[in-house]
């Protein structure tokens, strides 16, 4: 494992798988080496926006290289929801009290941890999930069925018709100093229902918790809508039984 730090203060980690050459008298076998199994990288911290009241962007997508990356993270003043799902972009604001998207890859985050990962585990969910700590625990239990690290980061992704969804979508419209009085203020909330929708979720490793979930959550998942009307953070949410769950590799 190599970890890799930059000016930005960005934390990435990057997975190595190697296989060494194996040698019997002359013969000698040689396997490939597959590196960048998958990439996790994160921008800023939560916790700077809540007890710092920093809201400037510490990253700008337009910096990245998009393709292919699922990304979540707040935009920059408070503006709004980054979402990325396989490299389609969802920006989501408010405009006159309704959601409103854009695909505006020119937009900066306050924080933001991304993953571009090549395999990916599918799973069909065998029973009703409700709530994001049924939801955290069965993707805890995942992991640990597939012996995969939990002191590692990883995404997630749930692909399904939502039969309920709360969410909200950040959005400052004072110039108070921010603090978590005034986090909870700026979030604007929404329900939908029987929706198809795309989930990004983070596993996040301890070095994260609090950073880049809420206090105590190794979990924090953004969704799309299928048909592009809106995106946003998942507060609440009932995953039906035989939703496709996507755990990275």
């Amino acid at each position: 494992m190599r970890r890799i730090f930059n000016k930005r203060s960005t934390y990435s980690i990057y997975y190595v798988m190697m296989i060494s050459v194996i040698c019997f008298g002359a013969v000698c076998q040689a396997s490939e080496t597959e590196q960048d199994a998958y990439v996790i990288e994160s921008y800023g911290s939560r916790l700077s926006l809540i007890h710092e009241g920093k809201l400037d962007s510490t990253v700008n997508l337009k910096e990245l290289d998009i393709s292919d990356i699922y990304a979540i993270g707040p935009v920059e003043g408070l503006q709004g929801e980054v979402t990325v799902y396989g490299g389609n972009i969802s920006i989501s604001t408010v405009i006159n009290g309704a959601p409103s998207v854009s695909a505006n890859q020119d937009t900066g985050a306050i924080f933001l941890i991304t993953a571009k990962h090549n395999d990916w585990l599918t799973h069909s969910v065998a029973r009703e999930l409700s709530g994001l700590n049924e939801v955290e625990s069965y993707i805890k239990g995942l992991l640990e069925a597939n012996n995969i690290d939990l002191t590692q980061p990883r995404a997630f992704r749930i692909e399904t018709s939502v039969p309920y969804m709360k969410y909200h979508i950040i959005f400052k419209t004072n110039n108070t100093p921010h603090d978590m009085a005034e986090h909870r203020k700026a979030k604007i909330k929404f329900e939908l229902a029987d929706t198809e929708v795309d989930i990004v979720g983070f596993w996040v490793d301890e070095h994260r918790v609090g950073k880049f979930t809420h206090p105590g959550k190794r979990t924090h998942m953004h969704f799309i809508a299928k048909d592009q009307s809106t995106s946003g953070h998942i507060d609440n949410i009932v995953v039906p039984i035989g939703a496709q769950i996507f755990i990275g590799q």
